[in-house]
């Protein structure tokens, strides 16, 4: 009987330890479920079971959710990409895979983008993105590797990929990650190509008769009365105008087509190359009394096309001249930077304290022909609304940038220019 009690004790004592930890364990589990409402009124086993109810349940409707945001990602003319902290692709809808020729990628298998992807611009949106914390927009032309070999039911089948004109949303998640949404732009590249061709082929055709209009203008100004001389002459200025926007549209075109056939790189020094597109226009800005200041190094030698730069700051001097207040002044100030990379490069700011821009005319100013806000046209000298298109090309074609904006502090209108320091 004592042997008996004993061994009763023991295991009551067992009982109640296990209890004891069992009710920690489900006091635990309740703690971790406490998104939801506790019910007092059921033990702590039910309440469990009860939890774990609602939370199958909430995985349910999450992963159907979830499954939604897949089909609808899948179904969008959007590429869509996700890249994690560690450059390692995670996430690529049916329209990414198409846009990129991304054959490759298995969502089950970590491989790092530039691995699937050889896109230098994406992979520098990527990385700023991670680094600013911001959303980030570019357009580029995507070259895909050529010749690349699919097997399909042991068959090799080669691709020779074309270029596409592309333009990317990155936004910035947490943890490292970045999201990209990637538009198809080659439709209206080529609708865009288009129409310059035929505005290029048109200004040919018109460039003979506008020539030989010119010369019958000049003739008859030799055979017309004083009286008639006015309209004559009016009429030649015209005739004058429409040449010129002809040549710079042409210009422009042959820039586009073929940017580096069209410039004669040579060394020369950028601060005589400013004052010397200065002089060709002192007659018009001393005028107005407006004067130029420069600020920056003062021997910057690089390799550009002299006369094709020299129209550049000629173009803008006359914009800052145009557009500018009398005795006001025009600076130009020049600096040299280094990228991310270590490399040198040359920023060259061009500020005004004339009318600005008008913020909603800022993002077409160097589309051709884009004539902006009537406030800003307070010289009454016209133009052939080209001369910021031709800057921009010449710009590019240096394999530089320029941004317009508004100065904060002059509110005048404000060029920046980026431009790469070669040396020949």
């Amino acid at each position: 009987m004592l042997y008996f009690l004993c061994g009763l004790s023991i295991g009551l004592v067992i009982c109640l330890w296990k209890y004891y930890q069992i009710n920690i364990q489900l006091t635990d589990i309740l703690h971790s479920l406490s998104q939801f409402e506790p019910v007092t009124s059921l033990s702590k086993i039910a309440q469990v079971r009860r939890n774990v109810n609602l939370l199958n349940n909430r995985y349910y409707y999450t992963q159907l959710e979830l499954d939604l945001h897949r089909y609808l990602i899948n179904k969008i003319n959007l590429g869509y990409l996700r890249i994690n902290e560690e450059n390692c692709l995670i996430e690529c809808n049916e329209e990414a895979k198409k846009l990129l020729h991304i054959h490759r990628w298995n969502p089950e298998i970590l491989r790092l983008f530039l691995e699937l992807v050889r896109s230098y611009e994406l992979d520098q949106l990527i990385q700023q993105t991670r680094k600013i914390q911001q959303n980030l927009v570019i357009e580029w032309q995507f070259f895909p590797t050529a010749n690349y070999i699919l097997e399909e039911e042991n068959n090799l089948e080669i691709e020779n990929y074309k270029p596409v004109f592309l333009k990317a949303y990155s936004y910035p998640l947490p943890a490292g990650q970045v999201s990209i949404f990637i538009e198809n732009k080659q439709l209206i590249k080529e609708l865009s190509i288009r129409r310059d061709e035929a505005y290029s082929d048109l200004s040919h055709e018109l460039r003979t008769p506008l020539t030989s209009l010119s010369l019958l203008a000049e003739t008859l100004l030799k055979y017309t009365d004083n009286k008639g001389k006015i309209w004559v002459q009016q009429m030649s200025q015209e005739i004058n105008r429409l040449i010129d926007l002809v040549q710079n549209w042409l210009e422009i075109s042959t820039l586009e087509q073929s940017p580096y056939e069209m410039l004669k790189f040579q060394n020369l020094d950028l601060k005589q190359l400013i004052f010397s597109a200065w002089q060709s226009l002192k007659i018009l800005a001393d005028q107005e009394k407006i004067s130029l200041e420069y600020k920056g190094e003062e021997k910057i030698i690089i390799s550009a096309d002299i006369n094709r730069l020299t129209q550049v700051f000629v173009n803008l001097f006359d914009n800052s001249i145009k557009h500018g207040s009398p005795h006001s002044l025009i600076s130009v100030n020049v600096e040299i930077k280094y990228s991310d990379f270590n490399n040198q490069f040359l920023e060259i700011n061009i500020i005004d304290s004339g009318s600005g821009f008008n913020t909603n005319d800022l993002p077409y100013i160097f589309d051709r022909l884009y004539r902006g806000d009537k406030s800003r046209v307070r010289n009454t000298r016209g133009g052939s609304g080209l001369g910021l298109s031709i800057v921009k090309q010449i710009v590019e074609a240096h394999q530089g940038t320029i941004i317009a904006n508004n100065h904060p502090e002059t509110k005048g209108a404000w060029f920046k220019i980026t431009l790469p320091m070669k040396i020949k």
